[in-house]
């Protein structure tokens, strides 16, 4: 070999040793393929599917529509104890009308849900702990058969998650709600009540007004959510009891089914409370149960306003074997709006083939048949106060 040859050589190992050695930092793990979707098709006695608000009665054969979310992330990064991970998440929405239905519609939609940077092991001063910054689901609490998302401040937004700090663990995030909305969120969880896990927070909103908008004297107030949940392992299960405390901003959405990104009205001297136990348990060896009761009420006295509900849902599941089950769901809703009455109900029967015995098991196939009622109006179509709804959806999460 040449001297020229040689130095060639001599030039080109570091450049090499230099990208295997990216390549290897890079491929720290592999991708991971995350998501939700649920789909199918349905029809009325009266035409199409109609659906109401599930929140208040329950979902069971009460969605219309396509809906996905599909999430990517990879750790990019695992070197001494340091972790870095990316994840992103693109949803989309259709009316389930037909073969082709392009996201661009005004009734269909595609949208970014997430778009992050998660570091564990990089604080020196709480190493347990992850740095993360963007767009984000941040500790979403839930609940899955009404599709009930009562705490949750997710978008943009940075924060520390999970520091040790005595009896339980501290977060701390500040997020972006919409209206240009900031959001402060400081949570303390685990806390051990013998057998029970008690967490506490406490969420601070302002409007970040532009100059055009204070002239205008359009108010800014500071809205403030406290949420106290105590989590119970009860029959194979969890029994969680919730209560929510909102002013200005924070207010009406404890009766409006909010959870806590603000609802873009700033109700100046508001308040308003939830209560909430619900709960999913096993009432047999082939018998689960999903259930939750909710009571709450928003008083504002600058408007006037003053309303109150109660809501009261189940969804009890029959197992044939671990593959095939059927579920009953029933829901009512009753509420009073400054002195206007409303009621809702729902009943739906389906049958069911899953992947695996639990309760959770996904993906799902279902028929079904769902009774729905208004029994203060005439919501749906021709003027009817009630519907019949019959179809099959799936519903997978991965």
């Amino acid at each position: 070999m040449t001297d020229k040859n040689n130095k060639r050589l001599f030039k080109v190992a570091p450049l090499a040793t230099a990208i295997a050695a990216s390549l290897f930092t890079v491929n720290a793990s592999a991708v991971e393929w995350h998501g939700y979707a649920r789909s199918g098709i349905g029809m009325s006695d009266n035409g199409d599917q109609q659906c109401i608000n599930k929140q208040a009665v329950g979902r069971l054969g009460n969605e219309c529509e396509t809906y996905a979310e599909l999430d990517l992330q990879q750790e990019l990064f695992n070197r001494d104890g340091r972790t870095f991970k990316v994840e992103t998440m693109l949803s989309y929405k259709s009316n389930q009308d037909g073969d082709y239905e392009a996201l661009n519609s005004e009734d269909d939609e595609i949208a970014l849900r997430q778009m992050n940077v998660q570091a564990k092991g990089v604080l020196g001063f709480a190493p347990e702990a992850t740095l993360w910054a963007g767009k984000r689901y941040y500790q979403r609490h839930d609940i899955h058969h009404l599709d009930l998302f009562y705490w949750d401040v997710s978008g943009p937004g940075a924060g520390i998650e999970g520091i040790d700090a005595g009896a339980g663990k501290f977060s701390a995030a500040w997020t972006r709600g919409y209206g240009n909305i900031n959001i402060l969120d400081f949570r303390y969880s685990g806390i051990q009540v013998g057998a029970s896990s008690l967490e506490v927070g406490l969420d601070l909103a302002k409007p970040r007004l532009t100059d055009a908008q204070k002239d205008a004297g359009a108010a800014d107030d500071l809205s403030t959510l406290l949420t106290a949940e105590l989590s119970t392992p009860i029959m194979d299960g969890f029994n969680k009891i919730v209560f929510q405390y909102g002013t200005e901003g924070y207010a009406s959405p404890m009766r409006n089914f909010g959870g806590g990104q603000w609802n873009g009205t700033l109700d100046k001297g508001g308040k308003g409370f939830r209560l909430i136990d619900w709960g999913v348990v096993k009432a047999g060896s082939n018998i689960e149960l999903s259930y939750a009761a909710m009571y709450g009420v928003f008083d504002d006295d600058t408007m006037n306003d003053d309303s109150s509900f109660y809501s009261i849902s189940a969804r009890p599941a029959y197992k044939w074997s671990d593959y095939m089950r059927t579920y009953l769901e029933v829901g009512h809703f009753a509420a009073d709006d400054n002195g206007v009455d409303s009621q809702l109900d729902k009943v739906t029967i389906a049958q069911a083939w899953s992947a695996g015995p639990s309760f959770w098991a996904r993906p799902e196939i279902r028929v079904f048949a769902s009774y729905i009622n208004d029994g203060e109006g005439t919501p749906f179509e021709g003027g009817e106060d009630s519907v019949l709804n019959f179809g099959v959806q799936m519903e997978a999460w991965w």
